[in-house]
């Protein structure tokens, strides 16, 4: 097993997430990701997309929308 740069560590990004927070007393939704998935989950090594929604279920689309974005991008670069 080779080991990875620190580049190539830096940029392996986790699959985007739904998340939810309190905000003034309403569940509030957003999608993120891990910038790095080797550090630990921490508001600075969180990516958002979009921002806050009370509808789950739209975060929810929006972070398969995008997870498939990106498989479909890394199919592409793997020629």
């Amino acid at each position: 097993m080779t080991r990875l740069s620190k580049l190539e560590t830096s940029n392996m990004h986790s699959e985007w997430k739904v998340t939810s927070n309190l905000i003034s007393g309403e569940k509030m939704y957003a999608v993120y990701r891990l910038r790095n998935i080797n550090e630990v989950d921490h508001s600075g090594n969180r990516e958002y997309a979009g921002g806050w929604s009370s509808y789950r279920e739209a975060a929810a689309m929006l972070a398969a929308e995008l997870n498939k974005a990106e498989e479909a991008k890394d199919e592409s670069n793997q020629f």
